[in-house]
């Protein structure tokens, strides 16, 4: 399959409105269901923790002799890139029990 690509400038297309609002809600769900040790964590936290743990992260030495980590992001990611991110974030969930309904 050929990667969708803007038809004027051949740049490859970022993921859907539908894909990222999809995304955001199963953030929403895991930050809602799963509470590590009985801590709490937002979805920014999660969706950090996921972009390090399946798109990997930058460390970077601080004058102080501390390592600062940061994780790559997903708003660079074409529509496949998006679509195996997503995939890898719901394949974790449901081995830790959260499921994403169907939404409309």
């Amino acid at each position: 399959m050929k990667p969708d690509r803007c038809p004027s400038c051949g740049r490859l297309k970022k993921r859907s409105t539908d894909a990222n609002r999809r995304y955001w809600a199963l953030l929403a769900e895991i930050a809602q269901e799963l509470k590590p040790q009985g801590q709490p964590y937002s979805s920014e936290t999660w969706h950090k923790y996921f972009c390090q743990r399946f798109l990997g992260a930058d460390e970077i030495a601080l004058p102080n002799s501390n390592t600062l980590i940061i994780p790559h992001g997903s708003s660079d990611l074409d529509t496949a890139e998006f679509n195996d991110f997503m995939t890898q974030v719901e394949v974790w969930a449901g081995e830790h029990g959260v499921y994403l309904e169907m939404l409309e």
